[in-house]
């Protein structure tokens, strides 16, 4: 009999918070996204009270365990998970994953364990020995490890020793029939920031304001630009707000960087821009990359690790320059800038690529992944894989 024809699969999805990060963003689209006649839905969360919330189908179940710090929600977690005796546990980041493994540790019913893993471990610098020997532990006792890109599923298997047989490649679900309609949407009315760029280029960068994204290097490579009049727009909240303020202060830029913080919905703000730039110093995957593709928006990008070579092809979809490069970045947003056929002819190019990371698609990719997952006794001869879209 076809899987098809069971009952759903019964998943607990957890994330420790419903905050407006990407990392939740998401986890939240591809709960909402999930075939529902294959996957029986339950996200389960340290705490709910977070703008992503609002983001989450009302067809899937929602447990808040109303905890303030990770470390408290163990035994809420392992309680749930003893109770409502899911197939699998599916969780994302790292404490979460940490936890999910240690909530599953002597049960006579254990679900299967999925960890997702969003980012290169070589690459931050907040984790310490300790917190490494735990991802170390926990990544070896799952039945399977996500990665978002090939470069950090190499890099699991060779910093933890992992199971090539375990991981598995699967990128982030952007839906991209929404974003390019209201894309197509927001170009038929005044841009969001009003009369603020006064007819001159805008550059946009999206993401949390901390030294992964590298904004201080496109402060640095706006200050370089010939086209000396552009201005850029940073959307996003996080630590580094005030540095970023001071630097462009100190570079003369401060009349042409606009700061509006987090915002819910920035597909009008991707629109209007001339140009995305993503200036990390590394990546998990590059989330943004897509939605600014979907919306037809031209694309320079740091070839960083890990991620961006996995969405973009320098010259065909995107411009693409060494991470941590201020004076390469420069020309590369110059060239874009400048060369309208080039950008739009790029532009275009991306917008049809985005199709392969549609939600639909990488959906169906997780729900076969979970599926096998729950069912451990089937025989496979897999060895680290890709599953492209």
């Amino acid at each position: 009999m076809k899987r098809a024809l069971d009952a759903p699969v019964g998943v607990m999805l957890f994330l420790p918070d419903l905050d407006g990060g990407g990392a939740q963003r998401t986890f939240v689209n591809l709960a909402n996204a999930l075939p529902p006649d294959r996957i029986g839905r339950i996200l389960v969360t340290g705490r709910a009270n977070g703008p992503a919330r609002a983001w989450l189908d009302p067809t899937v179940r929602l447990v808040d365990l109303g905890c303030g710090r990770m470390r408290a929600a163990l035994a809420p977690l392992r309680r749930l998970v003893r109770a409502r005796r899911p197939a699998v546990l599916f969780s994302t980041m790292v404490d979460a994953n940490i936890l999910s493994a240690a909530a599953t540790v002597g049960l006579s019913r254990r679900p299967a364990v999925v960890l997702r893993e969003t980012n290169s471990h070589r690459s931050r610098d907040d984790l310490g020995a300790l917190r490494r020997r735990a991802i170390r532990w926990a990544y070896r006792r799952a039945d399977m490890v996500v990665a978002l890109s090939t470069g950090v599923g190499r890099e699991l298997v060779e910093d933890y020793g992992l199971d090539p047989a375990k991981v598995v490649t699967i990128p982030n679900p952007i839906d991209v029939g929404q974003w390019r309609a209201g894309a197509d949407a927001a170009r038929s009315r005044r841009p969001p920031w009003g009369e603020w760029a006064q007819g001159a280029p805008v550059l946009i960068g999206v993401g949390r304001l901390s030294r992964q994204k590298g904004f201080d290097l496109l402060l640095q490579a706006l200050a370089r630009l010939d086209a000396s009049a552009a201005r850029l727009v940073l959307l996003g909240e996080g630590p580094e707000r005030g540095v970023l303020e001071r630097l462009a202060a100190e570079l003369g830029l401060s009349q042409r960087v606009l700061m509006p913080g987090f915002v819910d919905d920035p597909v009008a703000w991707l629109a209007h821009a001339d140009l995305f730039v993503l200036s990390s110093r590394w990546e998990g995957f590059g989330h943004a990359i897509v939605e600014a593709m979907a919306c037809g928006t031209p694309v320079v990008s740091t070839d960083c690790p890990y991620g961006p070579a996995d969405i973009l092809q320098n010259g065909e979809t995107a411009l693409l320059v060494p991470p941590e490069n201020p004076a390469l970045l420069a020309q590369a947003i110059d060239r874009m800038v400048e060369d309208r056929e080039l950008s739009d002819r790029l532009a275009l190019a991306a917008s049809a690529t985005a199709e392969r990371f549609s939600s639909a698609r990488i959906a169906r990719l997780y729900a076969d992944l979970l599926v096998e997952a729950a069912a451990p006794s089937r025989e496979t001869s897999r060895s680290s894989r890709h599953l492209s879209p």
